[in-house]
């Protein structure tokens, strides 16, 4: 704990004494040069536009493009989705984060997919493209030597047939053979998409597949070999980490998972047209466009219809058998050719989802006195499970069936103030008395002449525990539970001082009958509620080529059984962002050092048979050990790419690299990556 605090005291008084000599910049990516910028070369100005759709309305919100050069190398390892996470060391295996306001608010219905959350395709994320000219995007990453290497290439290719029609695909592979034993893991993501887009009429469509297959090794047996590895060592020739004996070597156990889904969003736009003007580009694609006077159409209110289809499958498996000491409890048994009972899973699950919405809405913005936008809808939702069974046969199969309604009022068209507002009720059905309310106000202002935004958001929920959630069946867990309906207030506000690069939060949640996984890996329920605090304060500045970034965070937990979390979390990054003089400052360079670190706590432990992360107290992960990279990120033209010595403390440190309990982050090794922007 001390030692987290002193990084921390250290890196705020460094920018504290820095702050009282220069000027804080509001983007350190948006200045040096009058040219076109990286992001005009490769967005081409307005002509690249991407969306994603409000799942319930149907409106289109303005994503942004991931062009920027500056953090390129972060943002492409699994260690960057949020300020403190664990992981089993894949860049594909399941994850969570160690920030509670980083984690989703409840588990999904298919429970088994909550460690791969932000990684599947999702209604909330999925884009749109509007583009004047063909654009596609190719990411490759590469870490370690042959035996260990993990590789990733993705794609994203978008198309605009004339100005109403596009369509496209992603696709994301990535193949891991595992710095550890039995630790091998492969997925593969796909999505083809397409729009239609009309004055009148607006279609948006998609069909896609999630596929993960994950080697389980329950994580290493002793951590001693980690954290001394002299220890082991045979004579001159050191150990590798595929050396260190794990819970379930030999490549015997799996778990693979499926999903696959489509949706499709249309709506008819009611309207009038009146005069008005247009942005029309020439032959130059840096050029600004210039206005032309046309007729503009109005929309006034709409009508849409979203359909979502989602088929979900985990499988299981152990090839040969475990012994029965591991998992004491047996709730299906299989015998050999002896007549003696062995442990060999082989479960499978599955669920099927079929939602329809039908909304009305009313269209900010179409008279002076819209100030605002309603929208009224209806959701129906069914759901179809089937589980294992304790004796071969047909499986058991069980079924729900919820409508909702719902609301929406929002503002985004305010130059100082905007608002959103929603909620929905679950009127009939097995989720009958479920509700949703959340609130969300931002205002933007100068303040001692500097850019100011502040925003503060509520959320009140009360859901029912998903059904996988309540009913599991296998050969090593298995229950059934009427849990009662989970309760969450929450509470934030957010101040951002945009021109000294400086952001306050601070967040609250009281939990009312939180759900989580003991010590042996079975859900439980606590009935009294638990209270949970976070401020967060993370800064940016730049002088000149000199540049960094920090992070910090405070939260803390009433139940530190149910719900452990770290008290302190921080992330430092300081570099040198240059342009070099022989290349006519075409290629621009961003290189120096970041790290991570996060007080100990009690973490949890990944359970394989389950896939859950499951409470203990007996081991403390974090504290004295920093995880830190150092990197060269080069922008060239339409090219960025990265070379980074990941896990660079353990060449001056004691390691003590663990992410969850008896499971370690990789060791120190080379990541590369490449993005290339293919666009016309």
């Amino acid at each position: 704990m001390r030692k987290i605090a002193y990084v921390v005291i250290l890196l705020l008084s460094v920018v504290a004494s820095a702050t009282a000599q220069h000027d804080y910049l509001q983007d350190i990516q948006k200045q040096e040069v009058k040219e076109a910028t990286e992001e005009e070369q490769i967005a081409r100005g307005d002509k690249l536009k991407v969306y994603t759709l409000n799942p319930n309305t149907g409106d289109l919100l303005r994503a942004p493009i991931d062009t920027a050069m500056l953090g390129f190398y972060n943002r492409m390892k699994a260690e960057s989705r949020s300020l403190a996470m664990g992981y089993l060391g894949n860049l594909n295996s399941p994850w969570e984060s160690k920030m509670f306001f980083d984690r989703p608010l409840y588990h999904p219905q298919f429970m088994y997919m909550y460690g791969l959350h932000g990684m599947l395709i999702d209604p909330l994320t999925a884009r749109f493209y509007d583009t004047k000219s063909p654009t596609t995007q190719v990411v490759f990453l590469r870490h370690g030597d042959v035996q260990t290497r993990e590789e990733e290439i993705r794609s994203t290719m978008a198309v605009n047939l004339g100005k109403k029609i596009n369509f496209g695909n992603d696709v994301d592979y990535i193949y891991s053979r595992g710095f550890y034993n039995s630790n091998k893991t492969k997925a593969i993501s796909y999505r083809f998409f397409g729009s239609y887009r009309s004055d009148r009429y607006e279609a948006y469509g998609y069909v896609g597949n999630n596929y993960y297959l994950m080697t389980e090794n329950g994580g290493i047996t002793d951590d001693a070999y980690v954290t001394h590895p002299g220890n082991f060592a045979v004579g001159t020739n050191e150990f590798v980490s595929t050396d260190i004996p794990v819970k379930f070597p030999g490549n015997i156990m799996f778990n693979s998972l499926r999903q696959g889904t489509a949706r499709l969003t249309h709506r008819y736009n009611l309207g009038f047209y009146r005069k008005g003007q247009v942005e029309h580009y020439g032959g130059d694609e840096f050029q600004a466009p210039t206005m032309i006077d046309t007729m503009v159409f109005v929309p006034v209110g709409s009508i849409s219809h979203t359909f979502n289809y989602t088929k979900s499958r985990r499988r299981f498996k152990v090839k040969g058998t475990l012994g029965d000491s591991i998992y004491p409890n047996l709730f299906i048994k299989q015998l050999n050719e002896a007549g003696e009972v062995i442990v060999a899973p082989n479960d499978t699950t599955r669920m099927e989802e079929y939602h329809n919405t039908i909304a009305l809405s009313l269209r900010e913005g179409f008279h002076r006195w819209a100030k605002f936008g309603m929208t009224a809808y209806i959701r129906l939702e069914n759901r179809f499970f089937t589980l294992q069974d304790s004796i071969a046969g047909v499986p058991p199969t069980d079924k729900e069936f919820t409508t909702y309604i719902g609301g929406e009022i929002s503002r985004r068209q305010g130059s100082m103030l905007n608002f959103n507002a929603d909620g929905e009720l679950a009127v009939v059905g097995s989720d009958a008395g479920a509700f949703k309310l959340r609130g969300q106000l931002n205002t933007a202002f100068s303040l001692f002449r500097k850019k100011t935004e502040i925003e503060a958001w509520a959320q009140l929920l009360n859901v029912r525990p998903g059904y996988f959630l309540r009913h599991h069946h296998g050969t090593l867990h298995w229950w059934d539970e009427s849990f009662d309906f989970m309760q969450q207030l929450r509470l934030g506000g957010r101040l951002q001082l945009k021109d000294w690069g400086t952001t306050f939060s601070l967040q609250s949640a009281t939990l009312k009958n939180y759900i989580y996984f003991n010590s042996t890996a079975f859900p439980e329920q606590v009935s009294s509620p638990i209270q949970v605090l976070e401020g967060r304060i993370a800064h940016a500045y730049r002088y000149r080529s000199l540049g960094w970034e920090i992070e910090a965070a405070y939260q803390t937990s009433s139940n530190q059984t149910a719900l452990p979390l770290p008290k302190l979390a921080a992330y430092g990054n300081i570099f040198l962002d240059f342009r070099l003089p022989s290349s006519t400052k075409v290629m621009r360079i961003q290189t120096g050092v970041d790290a991570r670190i996060h007080s100990s706590y009690y973490a949890p432990y990944y359970e394989p048979a389950t896939q859950q992360f499951t409470t203990q107290q007996a081991i403390k992960v974090g504290g004295s050990f920093p995880f830190m990279n150092a990197y060269v990120n080069v922008h060239l033209k339409r090219a960025r790419f990265f070379f980074e010595m990941y896990n660079l403390a353990e060449l001056f440190m004691k390691s003590n690299r663990f992410s969850l309990v008896h499971t370690p982050y990789n060791p120190r090794g080379l990541r590369m990556g490449i993005a290339i922007d293919f666009n016309k």
